[in-house]
């Protein structure tokens, strides 16, 4: 598994699905509200699950290179991401928990370890478990960041922003207090996610397209994911063990 594959399983964790319900701007913003105000507003409309479910498509865009898979996820809050990714046959899968990362792919029979750390250093920006989630539900990375964070207004938009410990944060609300955009970075390195579309599952909604970008050092990746299918709160599995026989990857 070479790094970009690496750096395909980093990113892979920051992506949705795309549904028919694009997020398109129902209303204009309210100026008059207090940044207090509009905050309560915004976590009481927050995305609350135990488990989600996407399947569809993911595509990679990096080096003028275009990567597409079928792809499976599930998530169980606070506990796990799993991913399953084909071409009409498995390819690879992965499991992420609170402590680490690990994949395995079977074309050349390797699999890959990491902590958060490594993760770090291959995206070049402050990466764990609960960044990972938040950013999958379209929830601010940093819920206490949040809270701190300066609002100001755009054009039918709630824009808080922030910088903590060299760490720059912002947040896009569109009228419906619904995430359309979040961006994380430090130095030189930052990860965008656009939320363009969400569908409404029990009165709550579910993010279902996804667009994740990475600028660094060594130029700009971006990863898509379309779905065909969304679950909210159905029973999942995250069945994950490495094969026997497969080579180590170290991935730094």
């Amino acid at each position: 598994m070479k790094k970009s594959a690496a750096l395909l399983l980093g990113l892979v964790f920051v992506v949705g699905c795309k549904s028919l319900t694009s997020v398109t701007p129902s209303a204009d913003v309210d100026t008059e509200l207090r940044p207090r105000v509009l905050q309560q507003k915004i976590t009481a409309n927050a995305l609350a699950f135990e488990t989600l479910q996407w399947r569809g498509q993911a595509v990679l865009d990096q080096r003028g290179k275009r990567q597409k898979i079928s792809i499976t996820t599930r998530l169980k809050q606070y506990e796990g991401i799993w991913i399953n990714g084909s071409v009409i046959v498995p390819l690879a899968r992965v499991f992420i928990t609170p402590n680490q990362l690990q994949a395995y792919e079977k074309i050349n029979r390797q699999y890959a370890q990491m902590d958060y750390r490594t993760l770090k250093k291959l995206l070049g920006v402050p990466i764990d478990y609960s960044i990972l989630e938040n950013l999958l539900t379209a929830k601010p990375v940093d819920e206490r960041a949040f809270k701190r964070a300066k609002l100001s207004f755009a054009k039918n938009a709630y824009v808080f922003s922030l910088r903590k410990r060299g760490v720059e944060l912002q947040f896009v609300f569109d009228a419906e207090f619904r995430l359309t955009e979040q961006r994380l970075g430090e130095g030189d390195s930052s990860i965008s996610v656009l939320y363009k579309s969400y569908n409404k599952i029990d009165g709550q909604w579910v993010p279902e397209e996804l667009i994740a970008t990475l600028f660094g050092e060594k130029g700009t990746t971006t990863l898509t994911l379309s779905a065909r299918q969304t679950q909210l709160n159905s029973q999942v599995n995250m069945p994950f063990a490495i094969p026997e026989g497969y080579k180590p990857i170290f991935v730094q």
